[in-house]
């Protein structure tokens, strides 16, 4: 069974990888030609032509790419979850994001998508990875991760959605060092997964495969009207266990053919299955961001910004390398001087290029023949080779006009006249490469997608899940997979949610964050006191709350004592545990006695609703109860007159048997006369003989 599951991984695995053999040739190039610590940006035919001449390599590629990347990271994608059906719950959406802004922030997740995204602008494609993590191995609890992929050769899926959200199989391939590896499988053979691509060095590790697979079974749905009118979807199994509860099948409504969808994970090495286990969720945990896209003849083409640069970053190399070749190969020694004119005076010619001398002396006179000897005389410097300065400026253009990026998009000088022009085309130039974040926005979402259908499967036992709030407040809420809905409230609060009841679905949003907000926020109030210096005492206390500064709460406080009291009431307003603090003194006392008010009513509505709640309980199960009751008297009362009937139509039956035979007893035959013989007939005076007339009296 396992040779059967590695032999079907592996033969998914190679039409998988046979249709991305293309783009991972293209990828590996772009790798190395933008590498910035190694960039190969010569290639073997051209190194091998100029053999022994300069070949420089002065990358330009890493400062697009980078402007990209960093553009992003000023503006953090945001998941937000909202309920799609009747049974999700707003609040319990709010309570969702705040756990997956706590497994962001546990996760790192912004390394993930920030590499990622270099990925995409670099080679093509990055990855992003949803995984659940043990966290104790006794109860198997879990929780979940988000993880960066590091290489973007690794992984291949069988999708074409740009977010992946279409894979059925997905593979990731992990080196894992020989030791670790027969530490964790004490008893699986060091044998490496092989991947026929030539691209991975082995040495000391070990390959091995992760393969995720979705798993789509059919399943009748019945659906069914109970007795108080609430209509149910369900198994068949769930139907009949309800029919032998109620003693009666309830009435069908209608049925339906469900898909359910199961992912199932798997690791191999190069010759067995080493783990299995079922992946929860209903997508693969593997989404890829991409930069460049294309569909041709049915082929799929991606690639990043460096496959567009390359050719002109190939010419500007080409370029000052020989600019650099020329200028070399002029004349170096800057003075011509006759031997007979330096004779004697070479240490000060000597110190020209070390030192900086007063003078140079040198003989006018051969001491030999008498003769005036030429003066020495300074050549002109290097000529500047400007064809080849221009063909590398020419280069440089080139390179910005393909991917639509100008000077000023990464922040060079330009011939913009105003600052306002300058972010026009500082604007041109992130509206050409926003497909880029645009992607990762779409990829982060269905990150968002899998880790809430992830939530339901890894927080299945009633727990206190860690929250962080928009601003970077950690809090929690409590998750209970037992609720019959989806959030249990006191009051307006929220004290319990079950993330399993309704359907969610996510969006997400780009825009700055919350620190970045704040600061903008505070340099729109530092503009106000200067426009309107009388609004100061109002507005400094949120102003410095906002900065930064050590002890900025504190000094916010004391600016608030110091306000009007309709400011502190309003400032006030909502601020919990904080409220007392920012309360003037002489309020205290007051403000205490009405918090143990607060808080004895609030222990007498707990009792209340917990009354409450038990009551409706109870009365719920009197209903439940009461209706069972019913319905098994109908069916008694309906069973019961089943048998009346029978029991009339046999007693009926039986009675006209017996009568029956009691008549073909008791009933005399019936009296027949005897037949006089024609003797013994007399006939009567008013008969007439047969065969004889009488003729009647005249009237």
């Amino acid at each position: 069974m396992a040779q059967d599951k590695l032999q079907r991984a592996k033969e998914t695995y190679q039409d998988v990888k046979e249709a991305w053999r293309d783009n991972h040739k293209r990828m590996l190039e772009d790798l190395r030609f933008s590498n910035p610590a190694d960039p190969q940006q010569w290639d073997q035919d051209a190194l091998t032509a100029r053999q022994g001449r300069v070949c420089l390599t002065l990358d330009r590629t890493n400062q697009y790419i980078v402007q990209v990347v960093n553009g992003s990271r000023q503006n953090k994608p945001a998941i937000t979850t909202v309920p799609v059906d009747s049974q999700g719950d707003v609040e319990v959406a709010t309570a969702i994001d705040g756990i997956i802004r706590h497994i962001e922030y546990r996760s790192r997740a912004a390394i993930a998508y920030d590499w990622a995204l270099e990925g995409a602008a670099r080679c093509g494609v990055g990855w992003i990875r949803v995984v659940p993590k043990i966290i104790d191995p006794e109860t198997n609890q879990q929780e979940i991760t988000i993880q960066r992929v590091p290489d973007h050769l690794s992984i291949v899926i069988d999708g074409t959605e740009p977010d992946g959200s279409d894979a059925m199989n997905g593979f990731a391939e992990t080196l894992v060092p020989k030791h670790l590896f027969q530490k964790e499988f004490p008893k699986a053979a060091v044998t490496s997964w092989d991947s026929n691509d030539g691209t991975w060095t082995m040495g000391d590790y070990v390959r091995v495969c992760e393969h995720q697979y979705i798993v789509e079974k059919q399943s009748n749905v019945i659906v069914i009207d109970m007795p108080d009118g609430q209509r149910l979807d369900l198994s068949e199994d769930e139907y009949w266990d309800l029919a032998s509860q109620i003693g009666y099948k309830p009435t069908v409504v209608g049925t339906f053919m469900a898909t359910t969808r199961e992912v199932v994970w798997c690791k191999f090495n190069g010759n067995e299955l080493l783990e299995e286990t079922t992946f929860p969720g209903r997508w693969i945990g593997m989404v890829p961001v991409i930069g460049f896209e294309q569909f041709i003849e049915g082929r799929r083409f991606l690639c990043g910004m460096t496959r567009r640069l390359m050719p002109g970053q190939r010419a500007y190399n080409y370029e000052r390398s020989a600019m650099v070749e020329a200028v070399a190969m002029q004349p170096k020694a800057p003075i011509m001087v006759p031997v007979e004119g330096v004779a004697g005076q070479e240490p000060h010619w000597e110190s020209i290029n070390t030192g900086s001398p007063a003078y140079l002396p040198y003989n006018s006179i051969d001491p030999t023949t008498g003769n005036p000897i030429p003066r020495p005389e300074r050549l002109s410097p290097p000529i500047f080779p400007n064809a080849f300065a221009q063909g590398g400026q020419l280069a440089v253009s080139d390179m910005e006009a393909e991917i639509g990026m100008n000077r000023a998009s990464i922040g060079m000088p330009n011939n913009a006249t105003s600052g306002r022009q300058e972010r026009e085309r500082r604007a041109q130039g992130d509206t050409a490469t926003y497909h880029f974040t645009d992607n990762l926005s779409r990829s982060i979402e269905q990150v968002g997608r899998i880790v809430v259908g992830q939530i339901p499967f890894v927080m299945d036992t009633k727990r206190q899940a860690k929250i962080l709030g928009i601003d970077g407040k950690n809090g929690d809420v409590l998750v209970d997979p037992g609720l019959p809905v989806a959030a249990q409230k006191r009051g307006n609060k929220v004290v319990a949610i079950n993330p399993g009841v309704g359907t969610y679905d996510v969006r997400v949003t780009a825009g700055p964050s919350y620190t970045t907000q704040r600061e903008e926020a505070a340099d729109g109030l530092t503009a106000a006191i200067q426009a309107a210096p009388q609004f100061a005492p109002v507005l400094l206390p949120a102003l410095v709350k906002m900065r930064d500064w050590p002890e900025a709460e504190k000094t916010a406080r004391m600016l608030l004592a110091m306000a009007p009291p309709e400011i502190q009431a309003i400032a006030n307003e909502g601020n919990g545990e904080e409220e007392e603090m920012r309360v003037p003194p002489q309020l205290q006392a007051q403000m205490q006695q009405m918090q143990q008010q607060i808080q004895q009513m609030e222990q007498m509505l707990d009792a209340g609703e917990a009354e409450l709640e038990k009551l409706q309980t109870e009365n719920q199960q009197l209903k439940t109860d009461k209706g069972l009751e019913t319905a098994k008297l109908a069916a008694q009362m309906e069973a019961d007159e089943s048998n009346e009937a029978i029991d009339r139509y046999k007693a009926e039956t039986e009675r006209i048997k017996v009568v029956g035979d009691l008549a073909s007893k008791f009933t005399p035959a019936p009296v027949v006369p005897p037949v006089p013989d024609e003797d013994e007939i007399q006939l009567l005076p008013d008969m007439i003989p047969i065969g004889e007339t009488q003729e009647l009296p005249p009237v």
